[in-house]
């Protein structure tokens, strides 16, 4: 299981293979992310291996550190890295672990051009003009701000450590059915203090305390106040059920590619190309990085 992996068989597991000859090894947080990187990186200079997370990512590459083992590069998700205000984010940072544009991988995908590839292909142009002059938004602006309650949300319980889970502890767990706090008509919440609970249920019995309810609405209307920019502030699985539904509901789509959060996740991955990946910031510092260390590990 996952959380039996611990960092150390990580570490152990890359320095048996050994140095990758001409080559690095990239650590990436999750499985998601290698679907996302391994189609956008060259396979004769970069090893993809999955941590399992940033935390234990960030301990893989200190271990690796630590015994001299140097080739080697990060991709993590920014998470709320760059909130204003927080001190943990250091301009300067010196190691070798690049951070997404966005909160993650999925906001940096639907921020380009691949969202509009994966809703001409699941749907119509016709549709999709439909949808926005209805709703009069652009569809990408729609989805963002569909996702900013529970985004906020995400933050108060990351600030205020208010126990709530947002995944199953397993990943054959039973997952948040979002259509319970999302109407999948109207397509707007049904309330915050049903977002609220239904998360708090789903958050119960896991082997943490979690706070009351009207703790967690208290600090739920404090986070509300701050201006966070949505692209960190929105989480991409959420996004990615939120695309779900709208495609699937919104535009009337019947394709299997976002038939749920999973799936549209991976055609997210799909759509996103090398020449959307150059247009971002990670793509300009891993470029940096290789041009300083005379390896080129993206794809030309």
């Amino acid at each position: 299981m996952e959380q039996d992996i611990t960092a150390y068989r990580i570490a152990n597991s890359i320095m048996q293979e050994g140095k990758f000859e001409g080559g690095v090894y990239l650590l990436v947080e999750g499985v998601k992310d290698i679907k996302v990187y391994g189609r956008l990186t060259n396979e004769k200079t970069a090893r993809i291996k999955q941590t399992y997370g940033k935390y234990k990512q960030r301990r893989v590459y200190d271990i690796l550190t630590e015994r001299g083992f140097d080739s080697k590069l990060c991709i993590r998700d920014a998470d709320f890295l760059r909130v204003p205000g927080n001190d943990k984010f250091i301009e300067n940072f010196n190691k070798n672990i690049f951070v997404t544009d966005g909160h993650d991988s999925e906001i940096m995908i639907i921020s380009s051009d691949a969202l509009n590839n994966l809703l001409l292909i699941t749907s119509s142009s016709e549709k999709i003009k439909a949808f926005e002059e209805k709703y009069k938004c652009n569809i990408r602006e729609f989805i963002l701000e569909l996702a900013k309650p529970i985004g906020y949300l995400r933050f108060a319980n990351k600030k205020y450590n208010l126990g709530l889970s947002f995944k199953p502890e397993r990943p054959e767990g039973k997952k948040i059915k979002y259509k319970k706090f999302i109407c999948d008509k109207e397509f707007k919440y049904i309330g915050i203090e049903t977002m609220i609970n239904i998360i708090y249920e789903y958050s119960k019995n896991r082997g943490q305390e979690v706070a009351s309810r009207n703790f967690i609405m208290e600090k739920y209307l404090e986070v509300m106040k701050i201006d966070i920019p949505i692209i960190e502030l929105a989480n991409g699985h959420d996004v990615s059920e939120i695309i779900s539904i709208i495609i699937s509901k919104g535009l009337k789509s019947d394709s299997l590619l976002v038939s749920d959060q999973e799936t549209t996740e991976s055609s997210l991955a799909l759509a996103y190309e090398l020449r959307h990946f150059q247009d971002s910031n990670l793509f300009i510092n891993i470029q940096n990085w290789s041009a300083k260390n005379g390896i080129s590990i993206i794809k030309s």
